[in-house]
């Protein structure tokens, strides 16, 4: 008596979305059983438990069915494979393959899979590997083996959706930035005490902390990482909830990847901190002569691109203009914003036309309902509920306009 044997292979993704596929493949013995078969998408790397059914309708049995579980990462690349013992599935009968999982938790946390096969006579096969969640690589890389039989790593996702949209995670394949760039964020103020901004702040190669001397004579006394132009020191309030803006907006270009899965655009460049906003992320008319100040700082201090997540009503003072002249002058890239008044307007200072305007578009790539546009807008960006830092650390999601304009930065930063 001739055998009908079959090959049962199973693929399982594990990404920001899993997937798991049944594939049949033609079985060697006419007549052919009929196969029933289910595709089932999780949207999220969340506990889950899914059956398949492999249904013999033929009247003969099916012998020596045998399959394996390849497990791959997002970009294809094979994790591992697991063997599945060879099983029969009698005429008449329904074999059912349940895979099932289950967290483990530490301090990144453990993913356990578990492939079982109930083959409908009581024989259960079962196999797992466990995986590792590790903040994002940079560059991205392979999954590798971690210590222990069968424990593998594998990278979190971005957190906030812009990231990939914009395609960072490939440019970072060949550059996640270079420490010699250095970013400007003209805003509320840097909390430098969040690990995951600390690595990235610029520091004045010319001064020495803490010494009450202007060591390099440019007129700021331990000016380490940046000015505080609203109160004339070198402190922009680190740690200050009130001063939220500018944490947020520096996390978007240059946050290190966390274990709550948030990286900036370009983690690898520098970010000098420079403060004229008040305590509501306001400024008024006398303010912008600090906000002039804070461009000419950014020039002079070696700044390459300038972020201002800011906008006003009415035209700025003509020095105010001058200062950006200044900049474009020499070489510095200046990143504004459009508003969020609605409105087919672009509101000072990205008004200027040396400034790069930024309006901002949902996760559909949509414009933003709140964004301002028009012909004055060169480029659209994610600014629809993105996800960053707020001061002390915290993840959240915040929208505006203002949050587009470091999406760009980060990329002017990359390239």
């Amino acid at each position: 008596m001739k055998r009908n044997t079959g090959k049962l292979p199973i693929l399982v993704i594990l990404s920001a979305s899993l997937m798991l596929a049944l594939i049949p493949v033609a079985v060697q013995a006419a007549p052919s059983p009929t196969v029933t078969i289910r595709t089932i998408e999780i949207k999220n790397l969340v506990p889950f438990k899914i059956t398949f059914q492999l249904q013999n309708t033929g009247d003969k049995k099916l012998e020596r069915i045998i399959g394996d579980a390849t497990l791959t990462d997002r970009f294809g690349i094979t994790i591992d494979e697991l063997p599945i013992e060879p099983f029969s599935v009698a005429p008449q009968t329904t074999a059912t393959i349940t895979v099932t999982s289950r967290w483990e938790f530490q301090k990144v946390g453990i993913y356990l899979l578990q492939i079982t096969l109930d083959v409908g006579a009581g024989s259960l096969i079962s196999k797992s590997l466990a995986f590792r969640i590790v903040p994002i690589s940079l560059p991205h890389a392979p999954p590798v083996h971690m210590e222990g039989e069968g424990l593998y790593t594998v990278h979190q996702q971005p957190a906030n959706w812009g990231i990939p949209l914009i395609n960072a995670p490939q440019a970072w394949e060949t550059t996640y930035g270079k420490n010699e760039v250095v970013v400007a964020v003209i805003d509320s103020g840097i909390d430098s005490s969040i690990p995951e901004l600390a690595r990235s702040m610029w520091t004045n190669p010319g001064e020495i902390p803490d010494n009450g001397i202007d060591d390099d004579g440019n007129g700021y006394v331990d000016d380490i990482h940046g000015w505080d132009f609203r109160d004339n020191d070198n402190s922009s309030l680190v740690g200050s909830k009130l001063h939220w803006h500018g944490t947020f907006v520096a996390s978007i270009i240059a946050a290190w990847p966390d274990d709550k899965g948030i990286v900036g655009v370009a983690p690898g460049v520098k970010l000098m901190d420079l403060r004229f906003l008040d305590s509501r992320n306001l400024f008024y008319g006398s303010d912008w002569k600090k906000f002039a100040a804070a461009i000419d700082y950014a020039v002079d201090n070696g700044a390459d691109i300038i972020n201002m997540s800011i906008y006003a009503n009415g035209k700025p003072p003509s020095y105010f203009e001058h200062a950006i002249r200044r900049a474009v002058a020499h070489g510095v890239i200046v990143v504004g914003i459009a508003g969020n008044d609605g409105k087919p307007q672009v509101s000072y200072p990205a008004k200027y036309s040396s400034i790069l305007a930024v309006s901002a578009i949902d996760r559909n790539e949509h414009l933003a309902s709140f964004s301002n546009y028009g012909p004055e807008v060169e480029i659209t960006a994610p600014g629809a509920r993105v996800t960053a830092l707020f001061p002390g650390g915290i993840a959240g999601t915040a929208s505006g306009t203002s949050f587009a304009a470091p999406h760009v930065c980060g990329v002017l930063a990359l390239i």
